[in-house]
């Protein structure tokens, strides 16, 4: 008996569907010509080839190739993986990504999907067999060119630190612009602004009452958009209003990225480089007025393990505005306490405007009972807190309805509620309600803790509830190379975390 062996194909019967990949790195007027050029030019040759069906042209406009998330590169790779195409034309390896790991990872992923990419200036096909031998060498040499070319640029900036002089980026600075001579100067109207920051500050507002009074006069940042604390904050720390200037705050990184200069790189001061806004005194006063609030805020907050040993109150506090008890939450990398409507962060601010309440505020009172705190903002946004035994506040009010077509949160609509577990710290898993009334199960550790404490779990109802679960289970969860959530449970208990945290 004779055996006869039918191999499958992977090519695709008809005509290929071809697209194209375009990208320059800068914003250049002749750059953005030429990107109009090149998708011109891809677009009416696979239109041409009678062979072709026309997939369309990505492309990607001032991004560096050393990127890997691009999002014209990004959605080729998406459309991909939904089988939109079966070749790619690209002008040459360093167009693609100038990074030898990118280019290796996206041409490997492709050819999986069986998908080729065809690199014209080098005549490489990554479907024929020499093609990823190939690729590896050109990649490395187009990679080393982008990190020869980096290192030159930074050599040059280097320089002129060293030298003392100043490479200013303050036309992004609030408050400043250029005149016809090319020097940095106040611009009138926004200047007014940044003196009255610095008073305000000066005098004791808060960032959050400054933010608030920019909003209300409709002044925005230079980014034409609403001021946020953290805007605020940046702009009274700031030396430059005082007339002087820090080069190389940031650096570029070894991946490409913008980080902050922490002391990795050296930093150069330059005094009086150009005209102030505000002067040295007032600019100090604001920095001290800073200070202040930081150190009320910081004083008599202990962070401790939650106990009631070491929080006795915790819970006996609630929110005076919906009811809704107190929670802890950690600011300024663990130095300082402070208690949080619960309200707000299960359903949202349109239920409760919420409170937040430092911790040595709570320490200074004197209760056994529940109390119901509220808060009232002076003119400068210091906050004042004041409470009402339960007694006195529930004869004037009633905690607020939160209205849901979640089922309650029973053993009977949750049979598994006392058994799921996060598998990265062993705490229990407690429901949370999204918008939507969707239901989703949170890691109680990283719901109490924080971050540090654990990464958490974050796992849907609908997931949970297609687990045969009848003893305590430990659930986890990670995601795949395109992205996507996958779920599972072992009875086994976890030792500690990843972060060095004890199981609860």
């Amino acid at each position: 008996m004779q055996i006869k062996i039918i191999e499958g194909s992977t090519v695709r019967k008809g005509k290929q569907r071809v697209c194209a990949y375009c990208r320059v790195s800068t914003d250049a007027e002749e750059q953005e010509n030429s990107l109009d050029n090149q998708i011109a030019y891809y677009k009416g040759f696979i239109q041409s080839n009678p062979d072709y069906e026309y997939a369309g042209v990505y492309s990607d406009f001032a991004i560096s190739g050393y990127k890997e998330k691009r999002p014209g590169f990004q959605h080729l790779m998406e459309d991909a993986r939904k089988g939109k195409m079966d070749l790619i034309l690209t002008k040459s390896v360093s167009r693609f990504a100038r990074n030898t790991a990118i280019v290796l990872k996206a041409t490997r992923e492709l050819k999986e999907l069986n998908v080729g990419v065809f690199f014209e200036l080098q005549n490489i096909n990554t479907l024929s067999g020499e093609g990823e031998l190939m690729l590896s060498i050109i990649a490395a040499f187009a990679q080393a060119e982008s990190e020869s070319g980096s290192m030159g640029a930074k050599m040059v900036y280097k320089r002129k630190y060293e030298a003392g002089i100043p490479v200013q980026y303050l036309e992004r600075s609030f408050g400043y612009t250029k005149n016809e001579a090319g020097k940095f100067v106040p611009e009138s109207t926004e200047a007014k602004w940044v003196k009255k920051i610095y008073k305000m500050a000066a005098e004791g507002y808060t960032a959050a009452a400054i933010k608030r009074i920019l909003n209300q006069n409709g002044v925005l940042t230079v980014g034409g958009v609403k001021w946020i604390d953290s805007t605020v904050f940046r702009l009274i720390e700031n030396e430059i209003y005082e007339g002087d200037y820090i080069m190389q705050k940031s650096y570029v990184n070894e991946e490409r990225k913008q980080v902050k200069n922490r002391g990795e790189v050296n930093a150069w001061y330059i005094t009086d480089d150009h005209q102030p806004i505000v002067s040295r005194e007032l600019w100090q006063r604001a920095q001290d007025g800073l200070n202040q609030k930081r150190e009320y805020l910081a004083t008599g907050s202990i962070v401790e393990d939650f106990s009631e040993e070491n929080y006795p109150y915790r819970n006996k506090i609630f929110c005076a505005e919906c009811g809704q008890p107190l929670y802890h939450r950690i600011y300024s990398n663990g130095n300082r306490l402070c208690w949080d409507c619960s309200g707000v962060k299960r359903y949202g601010k349109k239920y409760c405007k919420g409170i937040n309440v430092p911790d040595s505020v709570i320490r200074e009172w004197n209760f056994d009972e529940n109390i119901f705190i509220k808060v009232a903002d002076r003119s400068k946004g210091v906050k004042q807190f004041s409470y009402t035994k339960e007694s006195s506040w529930r004869r004037r009010n009633k905690q607020k309805e939160y209205i849901t077509t979640a089922p309650p949160c029973t053993q009977d609509n949750y049979p598994y509620i006392s058994k799921i577990h996060c598998a990265i710290c062993g705490s229990k898993l407690t429901r949370h309600i999204q918008k939507g009334n969707k239901v989703i199960w949170i890691c109680g550790g990283y719901k109490r803790k924080g971050k540090a404490f654990c990464e958490g779990v974050r796992v849907p109802d609908s997931v949970i509830r297609r687990f045969d679960i009848t003893t305590d289970v430990y659930i986890s969860e990670r995601k795949d190379k395109h992205g996507k959530k996958h779920y599972g449970y072992s009875g086994k208990k976890p030792g500690r975390n990843t972060a060095g945290c004890q199981t609860d």
